[in-house]
């Protein structure tokens, strides 16, 4: 069964930090989520804090003058009007290609809410206020570059892209599917060099189709280093063989 890791953006942009754009009584919530993805951003005043992991402890951004203008700039140009017809115009969140998505805002006492839409492919009316504010998170992870859910694509050099599985990291944790279970685990990671710790699994029997599964459970605690190529990691054990290669969402 699948489990959605939740995501939320609360921005709440007072007169302070707008440069003169009052948006004291405006609350926006954009909300991500998948399995094995956790953020939560919250934006108050001249305060940006992030959190990168489920329960984990916010981190203060910096953000400048502009970009807060930036950001009021953005939200003017949003239709409250028609903001609850939003929708976004693709589907992989329907298969866990992408996070599942939505936005709300609330003006006073009315909320409006966007229908759901994949996360980073946004309704086009409110693309560029959404990129803004994900690019400010994501550009605060550059210590952790390889933060985020992957498409499996090669298991020891064997091609695997049909096969939907996928695995994500979050600040200090590792998850993912290889087929039937739900895995999770802790790991470390030092400049070129990474080590998974033991990976927990659900106990769901799949007849046929665990060898996949139960592969990547014996190799996992052998990968020793990685390698970013744009968005595609891969994974090698001691020996230099690739373990697992596989793209960012």
């Amino acid at each position: 069964m699948k489990s959605l890791l939740s995501v939320f953006l609360v921005i709440l942009l007072s007169k302070g930090c707008s440069q003169g754009q009052d948006l004291s009584d405006v609350k926006v919530v954009y909300g991500a989520s998948t399995r094995g993805y956790h953020r939560m951003i919250v934006i108050e005043k001249n305060v940006f804090s992030l959190i990168s992991e489920h329960d984990g402890k916010p981190k203060v951004i910096e953000l400048t003058d502009e970009q807060w203008k930036r950001i009021a700039d953005l939200f003017k140009k949003i239709d409250l009007k028609t903001f609850d017809k939003l929708e976004g115009t693709t589907m992989e969140r329907a298969y866990d290609g992408k996070p599942h998505a939505d936005m709300s805002i609330t003006v006073g006492d009315k909320t409006y809410t966007t229908k759901g839409f994949d996360h980073t492919i946004p309704p086009v009316k409110i693309k560029e206020f959404v990129d803004l504010i994900n690019t400010i998170a994501d550009n605060s992870d550059v210590k952790n570059p390889i933060l985020g859910s992957y498409s499996v694509e090669e298991l020891m050099s064997r091609n695997v892209s049909e096969k939907e599985y996928f695995i994500s990291f979050d600040a200090k944790k590792v998850s993912g599917f290889m087929g039937c279970n739900m895995y999770s685990g802790t790991y470390e990671f030092q400049e070129a060099s990474i080590t998974l710790g033991p990976l927990m699994v659900t106990k769901k029997y799949c007849e046929g189709i665990m060898d996949d599964e139960s592969l990547w459970l014996k190799v996992s605690s052998e990968i020793s280093t990685f390698k970013l190529n744009n968005k595609t990691i891969l994974l090698y054990d001691d020996n230099n063989n690739l373990v697992l290669k596989a793209t960012k969402k």
